[in-house]
């Protein structure tokens, strides 16, 4: 698969909208709701938003969620309920994900104090999960020189409770990434050794477009919170310190590398500045030694009315593709404050 500006995919995938309902007849299980569609179909449990139940469908090929829809809508047409995780469902709607960007994630339970740097352990089970669904796809990515994501393991309520959060930049990531996910959703993996627990159910934490975040009005003021070490290649070094004109052209080149053609920027000399700061240094465990990188707050600020339309996409952008170096890894996760 070449992860081009001009590759389009009409969806990212599909979910059935359920409602809870009384005891029907004529309700079917949710695995048994599409017997004339032949091509392998998982169900992935959706947290509930707004007391909106969801179950998501995944294909391993993306390019067949035309032909899905079609086939549900028949179906749906014949079979109003269906049974899901032993309760009766209305089926109210059917939600298509037209989204070319995504940050899911999934919480674990742990049986023993995990590591405070899981970075590679994270990106192997990242494309462990990839490589179920679709091994040449993982190969390739292997292979790229540019990371389409950003991964971190982020803690939970309690030091035994964690988050695995995945930002994706491309939508034909989502259905190999979920169909690898689903083997193992409820059930136990390994880091670094240790046995964790997966939840019952994926989150959806925010999705968007290039498209949308190209319309995002222009901000002066930007502040952008670093949530784990980040850092910057400059000249032959590494640079921990957040200037505005590595993160924003960090970000300006990771944008024009999965933005379609028409939501480009032109090359920007930077000349924001950065107003204020609170900011520590701190190391990060890697193989090989730690990386030494920043995290807390900086505020930016840019006087010419162009760079500041281009810098608040780009934070937007952040929040699914990370800062600078290592966004694989687990470094460079930003959030804008």
């Amino acid at each position: 698969m070449n992860f081009t500006k001009e590759y389009e995919q009409e969806f990212a995938g599909l979910s059935l909208v359920l409602k809870p309902a009384a005891t029907s007849t004529r309700s079917v299980p949710l695995s048994e709701l599409l017997p004339a569609f032949k091509r392998p179909l998982v169900w992935v449990p959706v947290v509930p938003r707004g007391g909106v139940l969801k179950v998501r469908a995944v294909l391993q090929q993306p390019e067949f969620y035309t032909e899905l829809m079609q086939a549900i809508c028949w179906e749906i047409s014949k079979h109003k309920t269906v049974e899901w995780q032993g309760k009766i469902c209305e089926v109210t709607g059917v939600e298509v994900d037209s989204s070319s960007l995504h940050i899911l994630q999934i919480p674990l339970q742990a049986t023993d104090e995990l590591p405070h740097t899981l970075g590679r352990a994270v990106h192997a089970q990242f494309f462990h999960w990839i490589g179920c669904g679709n091994a040449e796809l993982a190969q390739e990515l292997h292979q790229q020189e540019n990371f389409p994501g950003a991964l971190v393991l982020k803690p939970g309520k309690s030091p035994l409770q964690k988050y695995l959060k995945f930002g994706l930049l491309r939508p034909e990531l989502v259905a190999p990434f979920l169909w690898g996910l689903s083997q193992d959703i409820g059930a136990d993996i390994a880091l670094t050794g240790i046995p964790c627990r997966l939840g019952e159910a994926v989150e959806v934490v925010e999705a968007s477009s290039y498209e949308i975040l190209a319309e995002s009005p222009p901000q002066r003021s930007i502040e952008l919170e670093f949530l784990s070490p980040t850092s910057f290649k400059q000249l032959q070094s590494c640079q921990p310190f957040p200037l505005p004109e590595l993160v924003f052209g960090s970000l300006l080149r990771r944008w024009n590398i999965f933005a379609p053609t028409a939501q480009q920027f032109p090359a920007v000399e930077w000349t924001g500045v950065t107003a204020a700061y609170d900011l520590k240094t701190r190391a990060l465990k890697m193989k090989g030694g730690a990386e030494i990188g920043t995290t807390g707050w900086a505020r930016y600020q840019f006087a010419d009315a162009q760079q500041a339309k281009i810098a608040a996409v780009l934070s937007r952008f952040a929040v699914f593709s990370g800062v600078g170096r290592k966004v694989g890894m687990g470094m460079g996760q930003v959030r804008l404050r």
